[in-house]
């Protein structure tokens, strides 16, 4: 389907005041800036979330599904429910309540119980929240690399895995699960070995009818490079941009295969790590991005012929153009 048809990206839209009206919204400008402040203080009491949560559980088809990428901050989660059933792509970090974030999203999405856990790889911010997920909810299939990390929060992970006795494979590339219409194509990694723990993450592209997302954990250019020599199938109309938009990842090269006509990048606002980094989003330009640190939790819906975005929260975005025109 890769026809570029979403380019409805968010953008904030200038707004200016009427030359007759700007005296009359000056005097009006006090009272804004009482309710501006009443509403940050209900965002502080309600949390957040009560503003960045698109309306749960998302109604569907048969031969419908919804890519969840759930905001857990510098981290990794991603939903991906049909009529069918449910896969969960990692659980963001155990650090400031992430597993409960998850957990509690997955509860207002309407799931009981989860087809397939993908553990990409087993840095904090991708496994640390599962084990909530783990001990919350029943699960048929875990999906792991065959690597250790010598962590508290992988041997939680291993604890949770041994109590509830779920069933753990590797991933093999090219082989395929189905969960509803929706099929996933595990992708990589496509060797062993390697230096860096990121480039161990199981990659997989869902096909749903003539749409497809590609998600690449923290995968990184030399993953990368193995995906497009091994000959997979790469081309995607939405690319979950690799290791929160790291340098280290997304390569040029790797980017005109997939040719996406959406990116999404998981990361945190204000992160340490200065993701997604300027090279990246260079790259990206032409594509229209959307981030949960600007847009909160966000949801993709496909019929197998189009995309539509639900979930986008552009509150953030207008919060700013308001406190501009305040100002």
């Amino acid at each position: 389907m890769n026809n570029r048809k979403n380019t409805n990206a968010p953008r904030p839209a200038s707004r200016r005041v009427p030359r007759k009206g700007r005296r009359r919204a000056r005097r009006r400008r006090p009272l804004l800036t009482l309710f501006l402040l009443a509403l940050i203080i209900g965002a502080g009491y309600l949390g957040f979330d009560a503003f960045a949560n698109p309306q749960l559980p998302i109604s569907l088809e048969d031969g419908q599904a919804a890519v969840h990428f759930i905001d857990v901050g510098q981290g990794d989660a991603t939903l991906i429910q049909t009529t069918r059933g449910s896969v969960l792509i990692d659980g963001g970090d155990n650090r400031l309540n992430m597993g409960e974030r998850v957990v509690q999203y997955l509860r207002d999405a309407g799931v009981s119980e989860i087809a397939y856990v993908v553990a990409t790889h087993p840095h904090a911010d991708h496994i640390g929240g599962l084990v909530d997920v783990l001990h919350t909810f029943p699960v048929g299939t875990l999906i792991m690399p065959p690597v250790a990390h010598n962590t508290l929060t992988f041997e939680r992970f291993l604890d949770a895995i041994e109590e509830h006795d779920i069933y753990v494979r590797a991933p093999v590339v090219g082989s395929t699960f189905s969960v509803g219409d929706a099929v996933f194509t595990i992708i990589a990694p496509n060797a062993s070995g390697y230096q860096n723990l990121n480039d161990y993450s199981v990659s997989l592209r869902m096909a749903l009818g003539e749409t497809s997302f590609i998600f690449t954990g923290d995968a990184e250019e030399l993953s990368e490079r193995e995906m497009v020599a091994a000959g997979h199938l790469l081309s995607s109309d939405v690319l979950r941009v690799g290791h929160h938009g790291s340098r280290t990842s997304t390569a040029q090269a790797f980017l005109d295969v997939v040719d996406p006509a959406i990116a999404v990048i998981s990361v945190g606002r204000d992160n340490g790590f200065g993701h997604p980094h300027s090279v990246v989003m260079e790259r990206l330009q032409g594509i229209p991005v959307y981030r949960t640190d600007e847009h909160g939790h966000l949801v993709f819906v496909t019929d197998g012929t189009e995309i539509t975005v639900r979930g986008a929260v552009l509150w953030r975005v207008w919060f700013s153009q308001l406190m501009q025109w305040i100002g």
